[in-house]
């Protein structure tokens, strides 16, 4: 089943004198038999709100749901939730028990229940904001305004590749898809869907396995020492995001990736990466300053008597423009001065991206 052209069912509605509702209902079970011919729909309402269901045997799935959000004061029904059965992950990400109408808003259980994507469903991504801001716009919006949630199979599961969210009205409309399964990606689509879908602890890793690759395969370095996102940390402190040795020289490496902040995609006049603003410790010292990197350098090189410190550096990497640029930093951590250009490294992401899921079957 295709996304459904909600532009055209709103004019078309709008044009007939049509019930906007009954319209939406319409297209979108025509487009589901398109696909599965035999299937059984129903449709019935439930809190206020229209429902498409498919009722073929093993089949059991929420196709639409329909209705106008409002605030409402309403407590959840843990117990019933916590048993709507759905798998614990998807590829490697895990899964949370959504609403297709959001349950602050009036939407029940039962048919309004789905397997959804965690990152989407909590707002932990990018298209995981968008999805809440969509969600809370249709609750803001004035009367006579529809929310219709549209899930897209891929399979005979009930586990939907797609959601689509509109938010309609008798003007118009906004209508936007987010994938919810990535266990089925076609390899053009992979790095694009990955950054969506992806949380801050997501994006970093990438960030710093893709600097990995980068200086590798472009500087020469020898890599001695490469954090992982995905450990656990210890006593509250972070290890150094990479240590690599070039042309002969140790060199500490924190890495900022941007994708989702204000200053991704962006560059300044005169050609750079924003600077990052490097955050004062808990010691007292800043993010990058010699103090910063002895301690925890400490497991790489001697830094008792006799240590003058090891050269440190900022990389910027930014997955919106695709370029990655190295940042100079004083011995205090305060000022911060390019050392080079930026520099495409887009198939530096993509190697990143390969090896991560590799290594462990997800970003």
């Amino acid at each position: 089943m295709n996304p459904l052209d909600f532009e055209r069912i709103v004019a078309g509605a709008r044009t007939t004198g049509r019930d906007l509702a009954d319209a939406v209902i319409d297209e979108t079970a025509v487009a589901y038999l398109g696909d599965l011919p035999s299937a059984s729909m129903t449709e019935f309402s439930y809190h206020g709100a229209r429902f498409l269901f498919d009722a073929t045997e093993g089949m059991d799935r929420t196709v639409l749901a329909i209705g106008t959000p409002s605030i409402v004061d309403r407590s959840r029904e843990a117990s019933y939730q916590r048993a709507f059965p759905i798998a614990d992950t998807c590829a490697g990400r895990p899964l949370d028990r959504g609403h297709l109408l959001p349950h602050t808003a009036g939407g029940g259980y039962g048919p309004n229940l789905f397997a959804q994507d965690r990152a989407l469903n909590r707002g932990w991504s990018a298209d995981g904001r968008e999805y809440r801001r969509m969600e809370r716009l249709a609750v803001a919006a004035p009367p006579g305004t529809f929310l219709a949630v549209v899930l897209i199979y891929i399979d005979r599961s009930a586990l939907p590749g797609f959601v689509q969210l509109a938010i309609l009205g008798p003007d118009g409309g906004e209508s936007r898809l987010f994938r919810n399964r990535f266990d089925v990606v076609d390899d053009a689509d992979r790095l694009t869907a990955e950054l969506n879908a992806a949380t801050d602890a997501q994006l970093g890793a990438l960030g710093e396995e893709a600097t990995a690759v980068f200086v590798e395969e472009n500087l020469g370095a020898i890599l001695v020492a490469l954090g992982d996102a995905g450990m656990p940390r210890t006593e509250g402190r972070q290890d150094l995001d990479l240590a690599v040795i070039v042309d002969d020289e140790l060199t500490a490496l924190e890495v900022k990736t941007r994708y989702r902040s204000a200053l991704a995609g962006r560059l300044t006049r005169a050609g750079n990466l924003r600077r990052p603003r490097l955050r004062r410790t808990q010691h007292g010292g800043r993010q990058a300053s010699q103090s910063y990197v002895a301690d925890r350098i400490g497991g790489i090189v001697d830094t008792a008597d006799g240590y003058h410190g090891v050269r440190v550096q900022i990389v910027v990497i930014d997955l919106v423009l695709m370029l990655i640029q190295f940042f100079d930093v004083t011995d205090d951590g305060r000022r911060l001065a390019p050392s080079a250009p930026p520099t495409p490294c887009e198939t530096s992401v993509e190697v990143a991206l390969a090896r991560i899921h590799a290594h462990r079957g997800r970003l």
